[in-house]
């Protein structure tokens, strides 16, 4: 072929494309999306991310008490903090020794130098564990703190444990500790069951570990619970449906399990009572209403307002409705009366009605004459009452008396027209 002749060719066609080139028009409007093409292959799926949870770490309550101070405050002179004490052979400390008088001594032949840890010992009792983590048991294993109430009284003093049974075990930690797991011998104490994170139930044992809190506190948010079987993990006993007894009284710790049973279920327990204040003892400054967040009448107004009887007029409504009917450390069954307050609240005003099931091993879900009076109206510090007398009394006690009407005056005879006296 002959390249002369190509070059015209080549040369014609450049000069068109830049005629083309140099007429174009502006740029018009992008059209429409077209669809969606069909999706591409799935990709290899990746390492599995870390547990949020499993990277959180417990800080400790005093960490919590630095912004919280108000509540932190308040929380270290409640029993909570103070349910299980590590012993290192000295006698514990607890913020209300001066009304209780503390526990003075371990039990007898024993030094501090033998106990490892102290269980509870800030009301009620005290519990002592040996070097090797056992309970201590015996004749005179346990130490109960006095009981001043109007109407039953009782001295400090050492009572049995577990007489005659060797290496008890301590399996106390899921509800006296923060961060326990029930793998392992705490402190390789054998008698141990369980280890832990810190002694005591302290705020990370409800809300949750708070290290990344602590680090972000308004970018990662604490556990906040309030129902109240959040509480019913620790105070309950047992099956929950049921209130076991034993010797004539409610088995201490069922607290969850009486409202369970009891019309009030549909609150929360921190609908009354506020968690982080003690229950036991108040305090002017900063827990003066005892941990109470509302009382009664603030429901019940109603039945506040009517009472019929005019000498019960310094009763308060828990005096009937709450009484000290479980025991935990000591009772007196002749005044039905122990150191726990009932949390049924509901009285059965039938005097034939039974407070406990045929082998009392079962409370019945409501409160008799007997718990509910008769602790008062026994004679020793009340006047005695039988309880068909009670029954009386207790039916239609909030109920308002009708007022019993005047009584229209006897017509009189109206005089005669003309009649009447001459002067």
């Amino acid at each position: 072929m002959n390249h002369n002749r190509l070059h015209p060719i080549i040369i014609l066609l450049i000069m068109s494309l830049i005629a083309v080139v140099g007429c174009a028009g502006p740029q018009g409007p992008e059209g429409q999306l077209g669809p969606a093409g069909a999706a591409g292959p799935v990709g290899p799926v990746g390492p599995a991310g870390q547990d949020a949870t499993a990277s959180q770490e417990f800080v400790g309550s005093e960490k919590c008490g630095e912004c919280h101070e108000n509540i932190y405050s308040k929380f270290t002179l409640s029993a909570h903090p103070n349910d299980i004490v590590k012993i290192d052979g000295a006698a514990p400390a607890y913020p209300y020794d001066s009304i209780t008088g503390g526990v003075p001594e371990p039990p007898e032949g024993h030094t501090w130098d033998d106990i490892s840890y102290v269980i509870g010992g800030n009301g009620w009792k005290a519990l002592f564990l040996d070097q090797d983590g056992y309970i201590i048991t015996g004749p005179t294993a346990q130490y109960n703190f006095a009981v001043e109430r109007i109407t039953f009284e009782a001295d400090a003093g050492w009572s049995t444990y577990h007489d005659g049974e060797q290496n008890v075990i301590a399996d106390c930690g899921q509800c006296h500790t923060t961060g326990y797991r029930p793998q392992g011998h705490q402190n390789n104490l054998e008698g141990i069951e369980g280890t832990w994170e810190f002694e005591g139930v302290q705020c990370e044992n409800c809300h949750g570990p708070g290290s990344r809190h602590a680090a972000d506190p308004y970018g990662v948010h604490m556990v906040l619970d309030r129902s109240s079987q959040l509480c019913g993990e620790c105070h309950y006993r047992g099956d929950k449906v049921t209130i076991q007894a034993s010797d004539g009284f409610e088995e201490h710790n069922q607290q969850f399990n009486d409202l369970y049973n009891s019309k009030h279920f549909a609150l929360s327990c921190v609908t009354c009572h506020d968690p982080h204040a003690s229950s036991l003892y108040a305090d002017e400054t900063v827990n003066p209403k005892e941990g109470i967040n509302q009382v009664c009448e603030s429901c019940h107004w109603a039945q506040k307002a009517v009472q019929n009887n005019p000498q019960h007029f310094n009763v308060q409504c828990v005096d009937c409705h709450m009484p000290y009917m479980a025991l935990s450390a000591q009772g007196d069954i002749e005044r039905f009366t122990a150191d726990i307050r009932s949390h049924q609240f509901a009285i059965n005003p039938d005097p034939a009605a039974a407070q406990f099931s045929e082998d009392g091993s079962q409370v019945m879900p409501y409160l008799t004459l007997q718990y509910a009076c008769q602790h008062c109206h026994n004679g020793s510090f009340f006047t005695s009452r039988d309880l068909d007398e009670l029954a009386e009394m207790a039916n239609g006690y909030h109920d308002p008396i009708p007022p019993t009407p005047t009584p229209s005056p006897e017509p009189t005879a109206t005089p005669e027209a003309g009649t009447g006296s001459s002067s």
